[in-house]
């Protein structure tokens, strides 16, 4: 009888976990916190995990398709605010994948193995004891590899030194020596990316010291070595004039003395700026990106101004110049007199609840990678087509999956080879009949 109460009390907490958890209503933090609280409680009821792995095999698998999962994770792990994961993380020993372990010869306590209780479930897969005990390891194995997460993370941590307000990553420093512990190697790039940043202060100290002509605004500059950060959004943008002017003329002047092989290459999409807008009576501040604090300056000489006018000037089209332009007229500094004129309004309130920017991550985005990737083997596919006369997905799913094995956008679906090949019958190079892309003649 007990073991059909156990099968009765792991299918009861599974269906408690379906209603309330495993729907699109549920916030990520929020199922993430329950399935940290549940593996603590298992855990202590059931040392062997078998409980656990059964009672949380639809937990697991409703986040691993959650698209946010590991950024969750993540952001939980290297908050500066203090939480049960930090917490964890603080005392981690041993790396955190230890996907190898369930085998029962490697256990190092295999003297004392014991087999599974007659009353647990008889499901094979829930009877091995995990040496991977802690929260962290527990939330980790949803994936079973390194990559997903430490691509992740190398996005995040860029992301936060980019928008950093100065040059201090102590806690950013601690945060990567402890997860190296639980990752080991795979941050190698992560400190690299770390590193720049200590050697943009030097170097930006060194060129403002020797540098006579001063901004009449502050300027923090991060130098970063492209090749081992993640994809970064390039956009070919106008910014502030005198702002440009000084970085492309003589701070890059200086940099090429201090640095003979090296040269700069400007993101001005990238970063944010500090902006106190003044007023008759007051001042009013704003962290804004580059491209809207360049919107509002437009009107530094005069107080009306056409959409058109600005999307020329700053290098964006017309639309994105509206959705911009709606910022300031949200926090009630502009307001659109007639079709796309915006003037600067004369009763600025300086009691009006402003509204925050929400930044644009400074990353390409994962489908935008993988479709550049799979575009650059058009060619190739072709080349196989025209040698055997016709291809299926699996095959050029094999294939490619062996030339894109470290790529930054995670492994490779067979869904994400057909919208390639789909793309392609659209284009009119192929032609989709009876479970084969052919030539298109």
């Amino acid at each position: 009888s007990s073991g059909i109460n156990a099968e009765y009390g792991i299918f009861t907490m599974q269906e408690t976990f379906r209603e309330r958890l495993l729907h699109p209503g549920a916030n990520t933090e929020d199922i993430i916190t329950q399935y940290s609280s549940a593996i603590k409680v298992l855990r202590f009821l059931d040392p062997s995990g078998a409980i656990l792995e059964k009672v949380c095999m639809p937990l697991r698998t409703y986040l691993k398709n959650r698209e946010d999962t590991i950024r969750c994770i993540l952001s939980s792990l290297i908050s500066q605010e203090d939480n049960e994961l930090t917490r964890e993380l603080s005392s981690t020993t041993g790396t955190l994948f230890k996907c190898n372990e369930d085998s029962d010869l490697e256990n190092d306590d295999w003297e004392k193995w014991q087999p599974q209780s007659k009353d647990m479930p008889t499901d094979p897969s829930v009877g091995k004891t995990s040496k991977s005990s802690d929260t962290i390891s527990t939330l980790c194995s949803i994936y079973g590899s390194a990559t997903v997460f430490v691509n992740e993370y190398r996005g995040l941590i860029a992301d936060k030194l980019l928008t950093t307000s100065s040059y201090d990553i102590s806690f950013e420093m601690r945060s990567m020596e402890l997860l190296k512990i639980g990752f080991g190697e795979d941050l190698n790039q992560t400190q690299i990316m770390l590193q720049d940043i200590v050697d943009s202060k030097r170097t930006h100290t060194n060129i403002l010291s020797k540098n006579k002509e001063l901004l009449p605004f502050d300027i923090d500059v991060i130098m970063i070595s492209h090749v081992f950060w993640p994809n970064l959004r390039s956009e070919d943008l106008t910014v502030y004039k005198p702002l440009s002017d000084y970085l492309e003329g003589d701070y890059s002047k200086m940099f090429s003395e201090l640095k003979r092989s090296r040269t700069l290459e400007w993101r001005y999409n990238l970063g944010f700026v500090e902006l106190d807008l003044e007023f008759d009576d007051k001042v009013l501040s704003f962290t804004v990106s580059p491209i809207q604090a360049t919107i509002i300056t437009c009107f530094e000489k005069t107080e009306k101004c056409h959409a058109d006018t600005i999307s020329n000037a700053i290098g964006l089209s017309l639309s994105q110049t509206r959705k911009k332009l709606a910022f300031w007229v949200t926090n009630g500094i502009l307001k659109e007199t007639n079709k796309d004129i915006y003037e600067l309004k004369s009763d600025v309130s300086s009691n009006r609840q402003l509204v925050v920017e929400e930044m644009d991550s400074a990353m390409v985005k994962i489908e935008q990678v993988r479709e550049e990737e799979l575009e650059g083997f058009t060619n190739f596919v072709m080349g196989l087509i025209n040698q055997s006369g016709q291809i299926t997905v699996d095959r050029v799913h094999k294939l490619l999956t062996m030339l894109l094995s470290d790529s930054p956008a995670g492994k490779l679906t067979q869904e994400e080879v057909k919208t390639f090949l789909d793309n392609k019958v659209k284009q009119k190079l192929l032609i989709y009949t009876g479970g084969v892309y052919k030539k298109f003649k």
